[in-house]
């Protein structure tokens, strides 16, 4: 992809916005995902106006709108439900039954649109009955609070909903027109969905967790960020505790206090 020309204040603006991302957000544009950086920057403006530098400028002075906005602009939220349907399957056989009978604690720490806290529901109204969702409190937190809207709305387009086996749309999901379906009440119930940014510690949690997703994210952050994120995970759960990571992630050479089980587990 060509890099966008860069006029004006933007060729100094935009190193310190990017900066700015990195050390507010965590994530890191590496150098051949420039051009993606300044592509969404200049999306960015031209949606809400100005340049790199009143952005930069806006999220320095603390403009809380800005900062949504920005990080909207800059995050991936690609998801669909049931992503890495081998870790589904693992956690289907080996760890939902090994979870507590009482109240369970589930965290979605990367949650997008919300796909995999309503696939985390779906497993466990499959494997224990759509009672125990009664007794599981499942929050699915995202950077983007554009994200979190949507995931409590729980629509989606068909093409989310592709690994789901036509039993399980008919059963989970009703129609919601123009090509899109709905989560059903059920599922809804049992999910809570929070804005968060992962870097901005310490996390604002009362209780510790059960189970812990932390899955397609870690690799946006730079490796001193990525242990940190999974330590302070450590932190926020229950003594024996499971957290779930995305196949695809750097974390073998991530020394942490965490057990390994298996790859992402």
């Amino acid at each position: 992809m060509p890099e966008p020309a860069l006029a004006g204040t933007d060729a100094f603006a935009l190193p310190a916005l990017e900066d700015w991302v990195r050390a507010n957000f965590g994530i890191k544009f590496t150098a051949d995902q420039r051009g993606l950086f300044l592509a969404r920057i200049a999306a960015y403006c031209r949606e809400h106006g100005g340049d790199a530098a009143s952005v930069l400028a806006r999220v320095q002075a603390g403009d809380r709108a800005a900062t949504l906005r920005l990080a909207e602009a800059v995050s991936t939220n690609h998801t669909l439900f049931f992503r890495e349907e081998e870790m589904f399957a693992y956690l289907a056989s080996d760890i939902i039954p090994r979870l507590p009978d009482g109240t369970v604690r589930v965290w979605s720490a990367a949650a997008s649109s919300g796909d995999e806290a309503y696939s985390l529901a779906i497993s466990v109204a499959e494997q224990l009955g759509t009672g125990a969702l009664g007794r599981f409190r499942i929050l699915g937190t995202d950077l983007s609070e554009r994200q979190v809207r949507a995931a409590e709305q729980g629509v989606y387009p068909v093409v989310q909903l592709a690994r789901l086996a036509p039993d399980q749309r008919r059963r989970w999901f009703k129609a919601a027109g123009l090509g899109q379906f709905q989560v059903n009440a059920e599922l809804r119930a049992a999910c809570t969905f929070r804005r968060l940014n992962l870097t901005q510690q310490p996390w604002p949690f009362e209780q510790r967790f059960h189970l812990i997703f932390l899955r397609n994210v870690l690799y946006y952050f730079e490796p001193s960020m990525r242990r940190q994120v999974v330590e302070a995970c450590f932190d926020a759960a229950e003594p024996g505790a499971w957290l779930v990571t995305s196949l695809t992630e750097p974390m073998l050479d991530l020394v942490t206090r965490w057990t390994p089980i298996r790859p992402a587990v």
